[in-house]
Order: C-alpha cells, then sequence, then structure tokens
C-alpha cells in the first residue's frame, strides 16, 4: 500500500489514464496524492517564455486535483516552473520533497522512435526515481482483448 503518490500531469486532455491508475493505488482516507503540473519554460533569444499561460497550467492541476477529490482521495496540488530539458529532474526533486512512496506519470507523448532518438522523461524519470514509478499506458486495452483474455479456457477467476 502507498501512502504518498505524486502523479505529473501534462495536460487536461492526457490526464485521465495517470488520474486512473492513482485511483486504482490510492486507497481513501490512507493515500497522500500530489499532483503535479509542470509549466515548461524555453529561452528565446534573451528571454524565457512558457508555452502555457498561468491560468491555463492552473486549470489542468485543479481539474486533476477535483476529479481525485471526487472519487474520495486526499490530493493537493502544486503548479511548477521547469526548463524544458529538465523536467524529469523537476519531477524527481518534487518526488524527493513530498517523500513520495510512488511516482504515476502520464502516457508517453513521444513514439518508440522518437523516444529511442531523442530520450523521453519516462525513461529519465524510471532510470533516475528511487521509489517506483508507474507509467500510464499509451491505448486502453481494447474491449474484445479484455474481455477474451478473462474468459480464456483454462483461467480460473
Amino acid at each position: 500500500m502507498f501512502s504518498r503518490i505524486l502523479v505529473a500531469v501534462h495536460s487536461f486532455a492526457d490526464s485521465d489514464p495517470a488520474l486512473a491508475l492513482v485511483q486504482r493505488m490510492a486507497t481513501a482516507g490512507q493515500t497522500q496524492v500530489q499532483v503535479l503540473h509542470l509549466r515548461e519554460r524555453e529561452l528565446s533569444g534573451y528571454s524565457w517564455y512558457s508555452r502555457e499561460t498561468g491560468d491555463q497550467a492552473s486549470f489542468v492541476a485543479e481539474a486533476a486535483i477535483f476529479k481525485l477529490r471526487m472519487a474520495g482521495i486526499s490530493a493537493a496540488g502544486e503548479v511548477r516552473y521547469a526548463i524544458v530539458d529538465r523536467v524529469a529532474e523537476a519531477i524527481l526533486r518534487e518526488a524527493a520533497e513530498f517523500e513520495a512512496d510512488l511516482i504515476v506519470l502520464g502516457r508517453p507523448r513521444r513514439g518508440e522512435l522518437a523516444t529511442r532518438l531523442l530520450g523521453s522523461v519516462t525513461m529519465r524519470v524510471l532510470r533516475r526515481s528511487s521509489c517506483p514509478v508507474l507509467v500510464a499506458p499509451r491505448r486502453a486495452p481494447r474491449r474484445e482483448e479484455a474481455t477474451a483474455s478473462s474468459s480464456a479456457p483454462g483461467v480460473s477467476s
């Protein structure tokens, strides 16, 4: 059982798989969940700029917190800045500060080829984390596959 879970969410549309994992892993009344949304910053010329506004970043974090609280899970959240190339480090730093027992990440955004060429936040977190990491699947299993595997002959329930 995990008592402190950090979940990193990237966008409102892509947060459902990660939040579903958290809902399955958390125990109501016993697990504290910290939602982390990183507002990525890039250097352009002589100034820094963010890819999203403060309101957009707050909306992503607050929507995730609301969804978890509606499921009966104790949740709080943070919006932090991170440099584009240092997102994994920011997630790990937040997990250490929160003393997380588990890190939950959303599904990877890059495909397999792009990940091999450019690397990924998910792989960096998996390699450097001192606690377990769960990664949301790219796609939910198709309904036919899920029912076929559960009713396979020779498998007892």
